[in-house]
């Protein structure tokens, strides 16, 4: 598998901003945090069949993803968790170690702050972040995954205007600045953001060119009217090319679907969309 690494401009000015302010302890806490929260993505994902092979350093972590889409919501949504909730877990466990030990505050706070800032971060519904990746999930269920992330889009921009004008209101009260960085945050990061930035099944639509040379099996299945657009895709094997023949009722065919088709349909159906539907 090949990896692809690369830097999210406003993670550059992040790092600039923290080494000017002298902040570098900080820094660091915070880039050993979100390796702690991607490799918890990571290992979830695999275990799930899905593969993470592209590497960006994001404000809010470390996005590891793929191309294309996602197709089993439930899964989608465990990976999307699984980093949150581990930074979540880890400012617990050194809640109770504070308890019994207090001095080891001072060695591990920084730390431990990292992790509750990160791990509560990502519950804000804004792509890419976990909450707007759960969202995503959740809402792709009934909608193509296009449709879907406009309104993932529309969210996170009003979540950040929201943000911008609670900061707006503290400033009658105690200004909190928190709010605005946030919501500047939170915007840019939604308008700069690609939307194909999703993790991507195992083996599905790989660039089987290479394996073309010593020869590929061409599979044909046979499936019914009813069946739905993500049993397709569970039916796509790495090692051969799968056609798949639509067959009513009768057991007429009503339609042929080649493999190389499905990466279009996913973008303009949903998951659960029946073949049917998508042939009528």
């Amino acid at each position: 598998m090949k990896f692809k690494f690369s830097v999210h401009p406003l993670f550059v000015i992040f790092l600039i901003l923290f080494l000017a302010m002298g902040l570098f302890d900080v820094l660091l806490a915070y880039i050993l945090t979100l390796f702690i929260h991607e490799y918890a993505h990571f290992v979830v994902a695999s275990k799930r069949g899905y593969s993470l092979n592209k590497f960006r350093l994001m404000p809010h972590g470390i996005s590891l993803s793929g191309q294309n889409v996602l197709f089993s919501y439930k899964d989608e949504i465990i990976i999307a968790l699984a980093g949150p909730m581990i930074n979540l877990f880890i400012s617990v466990v050194f809640f109770a170690v504070w308890w019994i030990f207090p001095e080891a505050y001072v060695y591990t706070s920084l730390f431990v702050f990292a992790n509750l800032v990160t791990g509560l971060l990502n519950f804000l519904p804004v792509f890419p972040m976990d909450g707007g990746r759960i969202l995503l999930a959740i809402l792709s269920k009934n909608k193509s995954r296009t449709g879907a992330f406009k309104i993932v889009k529309i969210v996170g921009i009003c979540v950040s205007f929201l943000l911008v004008i609670l900061f707006f209101v503290s400033t009658f009260f105690y200004v909190n600045y928190t709010f605005l960085t946030l919501g500047l945050f939170c915007f840019f990061t939604t308008i700069f953001e690609d939307k194909n930035i999703i993790y991507e099944r195992a083996h599905f639509l790989d660039n089987k060119n290479f394996s073309l040379k010593k020869g590929l099996v061409v599979r044909e299945i046979a499936v019914t009217e009813d069946t739905t657009l993500y049993r397709l895709v569970r039916e796509i094997r790495q090692d051969s090319l799968t056609n798949f023949r639509v067959l009513n009722k009768k057991l007429t065919t009503i339609g042929i679907i080649e493999e190389k088709q499905i990466e279009n349909l996913i973008k303009v159906y949903p998951a659960t969309a029946t073949l049917k539907m998508i042939l009528s």
